[in-house]
């Protein structure tokens, strides 16, 4: 495996889509959603402790993007998982 040193973020973002077909944004997006599904299920954590600890500021923003993956809202997803 050859390890390049990028010159840029926009060579990093367009080498990450290229190897796995989704941006670089959208992964980082979807990995701290699946773990705040985890917690969700596997935590009494509060939605604001969640939405804080994958990394959003705002619970509202949190719930509109966990809705939009899951098609749920988070308190929905915890009662029904």
């Amino acid at each position: 495996m050859v390890i390049k040193k990028f010159s840029s973020k926009t060579t990093l973002k367009n080498v990450f889509k290229a190897v796995y077909g989704t941006s670089l944004a959208a992964h980082i997006k979807e990995h701290r959603l699946l773990q705040a599904a985890e917690l969700l299920c596997h935590s009494q954590d509060s939605m604001a402790e969640i939405a804080a600890k994958v990394g959003y500021e705002s619970q509202s923003r949190f719930s509109a993007a966990f809705k939009k993956r899951f098609g749920e809202l988070p308190t929905q997803y915890r009662k029904t998982h």
